[in-house]
């Protein structure tokens, strides 16, 4: 969070809890924000009750400041008295070059039905529109806890593996030292498959000696509490300081603490690491008082073994001489970013297999007890061990040549989806689980090319746009053998004769390839609303759909195709929206949204989703209804039995 100077705002405690309240479709834009993120009551399980934190950007012009100043301050009055709400605070922003402008809404509830049931109150109905209007919205961040305290004793032991670990390189730097050694540990921590990494500085205005040009922000963006709520792990960096940490990381902390942070991140992993002006410089009593910072807040920082050379370790975290430029030092900063990941994978995923003693099975089999490299170690061997991907430890199968293979498809050449490597990610892991091999990429040789496609068993097209490949008859001839294809949101958004990022323009396409294969072609979609999506259960993919319930609210782009494909007795619909619920839809009540079909002589399996707009339906931080309907699609094209 940007160093903050409180408002006067009036606060009062927060009542008892209140009945849940379903999220109207208020007009604003930023009740729109907040339902693209948020979602719905659904997306938080009701066996996990973990608390909702929200962080609301905003660019206010000076001209309208007075006025909006005076509508903040009666929302605030009136929220703090809704029940559920834990804290709701507005602050100006003191760091950047519109800091005049910028005012951050901080706000944390008990639940998330609290938080729909705040956006149905009179207060906010009324205010926040208003307050829209004269200003925008710079940035959204939600975030549910990343540890929750519950764990559904009925769930199978997948259940904590299902979503990515997530950690954060949070750092200060004044020269650039400690922020190339962030992002070599965030370079490391990716070593290991399944996680999700942020690299952010501590907000603040330069030091003195700084250049006051240098825009801090220029390379990461600045943190915010959300970004702690939101890790698993943190590994903290500080330039060395009188043997201490920084004052702008001292600032953070102290102000995440009076902000509610303190108590509320037990169990957390932590690790720090420093630069500093020299050898002996102090930079290990500055890993300890980082470290001691991160316990006083809960979290459980480890120490590192290992060894980089034959007399150069990082027992407390990477303590580096100025900047990495060494092999070793830059090794030094991987391993232990791999060695956060391990803690991460195993202990809050429980992915057994990542357990730091087992990963380190390669070090002892190389150079045996207790692992240490010895002084006559090729530096380029020693340099492979933390420069290659890491992967699990189990042996390869003998029949890994005899998997099936499906070529994910991620060409974007018009409009870019930011949650299409969250989705890839996401197909990836679930292709592993049914014993596939995938392909990500998104050159176009291997569909024009059939010698490359013919090697594949299944194509999936993952928001696509543009001209993605010439040659349709290749991808004809694929489907012609009985092979699948599958495709996911803006998949049937390709070949379109115009250009239009916020996908209001009624297009047409120039090919007719996507709706001979699939059915229909997208034609333009309403702004992101809220809607009431149904559910089919009478057909193949129903028995592989027992945690969809057959209504729900569902926030998304709902697209507008070329045809109703619910006309069409060949497709079997699975899921469609119901247009009186949002405005914008062209295509009558029953309103398709996902649907199968088979195709050619040899019944190709087809199957298109066109849900799934935002990341967090994939990363395991949203509503699950979309990512376990598109398994149920994914499942059928992969699984000739069904």
């Amino acid at each position: 969070m940007p160093p903050q100077e409180q408002l006067p705002v009036t606060t009062t405690a927060a009542a008892e809890s209140s009945q849940t309240i379903k999220t109207p479709n208020v007009p604003s834009s930023m009740t729109s924000d907040f339902s693209s993120m948020v979602g719905n009551k659904n997306a938080v399980s009701a066996s996990s009750p973990t608390s909702v934190h929200v962080v609301v950007t905003k660019d206010v012009p000076p001209e309208n400041q007075e006025k909006w100043l005076d509508m903040a301050h009666e929302l605030a009055k009136e929220t703090w008295k809704e029940p559920g709400c834990i804290s709701y605070d507005f602050v100006r922003c003191k760091d950047g070059q519109k800091s005049e402008r910028r005012f951050v809404i901080i706000e944390e509830w008990e639940s998330q039905e609290h938080l729909d049931a705040h956006f149905a109150t009179p207060h906010f109905q009324t205010l926040v529109p208003l307050m829209d209007g004269i200003s925008t919205t710079v940035e959204l961040d939600v975030n549910h806890k990343a540890l929750s305290i519950f764990r559904d004793a009925s769930s199978n032991e997948l259940s904590r593996r299902k979503r990515n670990g997530r950690i954060l390189v949070l750092y200060d730097s004044s020269t650039g030292s400690t922020e190339a050694i962030a992002n070599l540990i965030a370079e490391g921590a990716l070593l290991l498959d399944r996680m999700d990494v942020r690299v952010r500085v501590v907000p603040g205005p330069p030091c003195s000696w700084e250049d006051s040009k240098v825009q801090r922000d220029g390379t990461h963006p600045f943190a915010t509490f959300n970004d702690i709520y939101w890790a698993d792990a943190v590994a903290a960096g500080t330039p060395t300081n009188l043997g201490s940490i920084s004052y702008r990381m001292k600032q953070f902390w102290d102000e995440f603490s009076q902000a509610g942070g303190w108590g509320s991140t037990d169990g957390k992993i932590g690790t720090a690491f420093t630069s500093q002006g020299g050898h002996g410089g102090g930079g290990e009593l500055a890993c300890m008082a980082m470290q001691t910072v991160l316990m006083n807040f809960g979290f459980s920082c480890f120490g590192i073994t290992d060894y980089v050379g034959f007399m150069d370790t990082m027992h407390y975290g990477s303590a580096i001489a100025k900047k990495p430029r060494n092999a070793q030092d830059q090794m030094k900063c991987r391993r232990q970013g791999l060695r956060l990941a391990e803690f991460v994978a195993y202990y809050i995923n429980g992915r057994d297999e990542c357990h730091p003693m087992r990963t380190r099975e390669w070090d002892i089999e190389k150079w045996a007890f207790p692992g240490i490299p010895p002084r006559s170690a090729c530096p380029n061997e020693l340099a492979s061990r933390t420069s290659s991907p890491h992967v699990s430890l189990n042996n390869c199968p003998v029949t890994l040549n005899n998997k099936k293979r499906a070529l994910v498809f991620t060409k974007m050449e018009d409009y870019v989806h930011d949650s299409t490597p969250a989705m890839a990610c996401w197909t990836l892991l679930k292709l592993q689980e049914f014993g596939w091999d995938g392909v990500v990429t998104d050159d176009s040789q291997y569909i024009d090319s059939s010698e490359k496609l013919s090697s594949f068993d299944l194509i999936i097209f993952l928001n696509n746009s543009g001209q993605i490949f010439e040659k349709s008859e290749n991808l004809l001839a694929h489907i012609g053998k009985g092979k699948g294809v599958l495709g996911v949101h803006a998949a049937v958004a390709c070949f379109l004769n115009g250009k239009d990022a916020s996908g209001a323009t009624i297009m047409e396409p120039m090919s007719d390839i996507f709706e001979t294969v699939f059915g229909s072609h997208f034609q333009n979609h309403p702004p992101v609303q809220t809607g009431t999506v149904t559910v089919e259960f009478d057909n193949k993919l129903g028995p592989n759909l027992p945690n969809v319930p057959a209504k729900f609210q569902h926030t998304d782009e709902f697209f507008n195709f070329t045809k109703n494909v619910c006309d069409d007795p060949n497709v079997n619909v699975v899921a469609y929206v119901d247009e009186s619920t949002y405005e914008g839809g062209l295509m009558g009540s029953k309103h398709p949204l996902a649907w199968y079909k088979e195709m050619g002589p040899n019944n190709a399996r087809i199957f298109y989703s066109g849900l799934g707009h935002f990341s967090h339906f994939y990363n395991g931080t949203g509503p699950s209804h979309v990512a376990n309907i598109l398994e149920a699609g994914l499942r059928y094209c992969c699984d000739g039995s069904l």
